[in-house]
């Protein structure tokens, strides 16, 4: 995955994995950005509390 983001050796040597994760992530964002997920968050209710 990394040859295809253009990644080089060098990069990966300067680069945490976190950093070369979220690279990847963007790149990929950009190359398909029809493909995004959407994540709903909601606000957890009383009866969320109860039953947990």
């Amino acid at each position: 995955m990394c040859k295809e983001c253009g990644l080089t050796h060098e990069d990966l040597e300067t680069m945490t994995i976190g950093m070369t994760l979220d690279y990847i992530d963007k790149y990929l964002e950009k190359k398909n950005p029809n493909k995004k997920e959407k994540k709903t968050v909601r606000k957890a209710s009383q009866a969320d509390f109860d039953s947990f």
